[in-house]
């Protein structure tokens, strides 16, 4: 952007850093839209998580988000969307659903990552991550610690769910 103010008069160069930085904010416009479209769809669409079957995976995230995490993962081309879903855009979808909040919290000493996630918002992926792990190891420290990543339900609801 400095190459431009050293070649144009002053009121030029400031022009273009100026619509420069008018489009940064019109990207973050855009993102924070999209954000709000895909939370909508988020918290109003997905149904809950009710066991592992065939579909489980595509039900439990909004059509939309997994849309979108596709394209950023492999481009935006509409045609190839709806054809073949990656595994890891259905993986991301679902923890990011897993991992978002209607309203963001405050967290301070007492808050625990326990009361953090809804059980509302989870999805098959950090349940078979709680489950294998708890299964292959019965290790409380190793499900926390994914939990505290987002990658896992918190280790009391691994054993509620195994009663």
């Amino acid at each position: 952007m400095h190459a431009y103010n050293m070649i144009f008069e002053e009121d030029v160069g400031a022009a273009i850093t100026k619509a420069c930085e008018l489009d940064s904010d019109s990207d973050a416009v855009h993102l924070a839209r999209a954000a709000q479209i895909v939370r909508r769809h988020m918290f109003g669409e997905a149904k809950p998580f009710n066991g592992f079957h065939q579909e489980c995976q595509e039900e439990s995230v909004p059509s939309l988000l997994l849309g979108l995490v596709n394209m950023v993962l492999e481009g935006p081309s509409i045609n190839d969307q709806i054809a073949d879903i990656s595994p890891a855009a259905l993986t991301i979808a679902q923890l990011l659903r897993f991992n978002s909040f209607k309203h963001k919290r405050v967290h301070n000493a007492t808050t625990s990552l326990t009361e953090m996630h809804s059980t509302s918002q989870e999805s098959p992926v950090p349940l078979y991550m709680g489950m294998m792990l708890h299964a292959h190891t019965r290790n409380r420290e190793l499900v926390d610690r994914l939990l505290h990543l987002g990658l896992s339900i918190f280790y009391d609801r691994v054993l509620r769910l195994l009663v």
